[in-house]
């Protein structure tokens, strides 16, 4: 069954036409670091309030505590597939009702840096330690940058000797899951309810059933916060339910069996797109539901359908930054042909955010398509102004025969 979610209303849209995946704050990373070794942190069951750690790196990890672990079990899927000859399926290992993942350290971000704290975070489980004055200008070298892709925070990660997935569909439960085998998990959210919504990172540490409560470690916010799990998912619809558990990689076959299905990233979109079809059945004037629609279809290959589940999305209404971490729709009018659609909304998308190197690529790749190439290729650079690490832009004028 789904998850019950306690939707409120979605605020209403700015912009009036309709407007790959792409999160919150980051361009494409090349760092000099050397993979450091992991340390042994430790998912700790208890029945104590948690003691956060903020601003500093907490103190060594105790001896690690065995965690039961769960069986690999697929998510329920919205809609079944039936088969002529059933296997029953075992239920799950239970998890315990209360973990706190320790240690880790906490710091406050400073402006559009949500995302180097929250990857210094959950570096610092791991025993290595990072700052977000280091890790900031590798993800945006452009400070003016607003945007951070997730797969640019799984390159980041991998530097420094870790691993990390980028899935869609979550539930409370496989959150759970992971976090209570040891692995702590980042997701993508609004930051609050407000009208005019900011695209968030934060790092899921801990939970407890009895409270009905998740803990995160929040930049904004603080250390070890206790997050309802309704709350939770309000702010998190927006996504599609991304998460990105992170782990050694000796621990990878341990993540792939609490995955199941979802291991594999095709039967992951196609249920995670199940799960969006059934939540718009049952919520159809929800606009965050009907965008995340759109972004299964789109990572599906289906452009037609992720256009009409976005017009439907901003039809029922939109923040009107919503484009500037997933721009997801801009590239399915590209894609679609629709190229003057395409350049108005990436051209308003622009001007409200100012530096935006993903526009301009996107507005590159319109241009060249409508055969004008000149354009083109002043877009292409802009992009490269806005983010230097916008390695596809590069590629383009390479194509084109023009210099960065």
């Amino acid at each position: 069954m789904l998850p019950s979610l306690a939707f409120r209303r979605s605020p209403r849209a700015l912009f009036t036409g309709p407007f790959i995946v792409a999160v919150l704050l980051l361009s494409a990373c090349r760092i000099a670091a050397s993979p450091a070794t992991p340390t042994m942190p430790t998912a700790t069951p208890s029945n104590d309030p948690p003691t956060p750690t903020v601003a500093a790196p907490p103190s060594p990890a105790p001896t690690p505590t065995a965690t039961p672990q769960p069986t690999p079990t697929p998510a329920p899927a919205s809609t079944p597939t039936p088969t002529t000859a059933p296997t029953p399926t075992p239920a799950p290992t239970p998890v315990p009702g209360r973990v706190f993942l320790e240690p880790m350290a906490h710091e406050y971000q400073t402006w559009n840096n949500c995302a180097a704290v929250s990857t210094a975070m959950v570096l610092s489980y791991f025993g290595i330690q990072r700052t977000q004055a280091q890790l900031g200008p590798l993800l945006r070298p452009n400070p003016g940058d607003k945007h951070v892709e997730p797969h640019q925070v799984v390159a980041l990660l991998e530097q420094f000797g870790l691993r990390a997935r980028i899935l869609e569909g979550g539930t409370i439960e496989r959150i759970k899951q992971l976090v209570a085998a040891g692995f702590p998990v980042i997701t993508p959210q609004w930051l609050d309810h407000k009208p005019d919504a900011i695209g968030h990172y934060r790092v899921v540490r801990g939970y407890d059933d009895s409270e009905g409560v998740f803990f995160v470690n929040d930049s904004m916010i603080g250390a070890g916060v206790a997050m309802p799990y309704s709350e939770f998912e309000e702010l998190w619809r927006a996504f599609d339910f991304r998460y990105l558990p992170v782990y050694r990689p000796e621990d990878e076959p341990r993540v792939l069996a609490i995955l199941g299905e979802d291991a594999d990233p095709q039967r992951n979109l196609e249920r995670a797109h199940a799960r969006m079809q059934q939540l718009v059945e049952e919520h159809p004037n929800d606009a965050y539901l009907w965008f995340s629609l759109g972004t299964t279809e789109y990572l599906l290959g289906n452009v037609d359908a992720a256009l009409a589940a976005y017009e439907r999305a901003a039809a029922i209404g939109l923040p009107p930054k919503m484009l500037w971490y997933q721009f997801w729709p801009v590239s399915a009018y590209v894609d679609a042909g629709r190229y003057e659609e395409a350049l108005t909304l990436a051209a308003a998308q622009i001007a409200t955010a100012g530096v935006f190197g993903e526009m301009h690529y996107e507005r590159g790749r319109a241009f060249e398509a409508l055969g004008q190439i000149g354009a083109a290729i002043a877009e292409y650079r802009r992009a490269l102004d806005d983010d230097a690490n916008l390695d596809v832009a590069r590629e383009a004028l390479r194509r084109l025969g023009a210099e960065p």
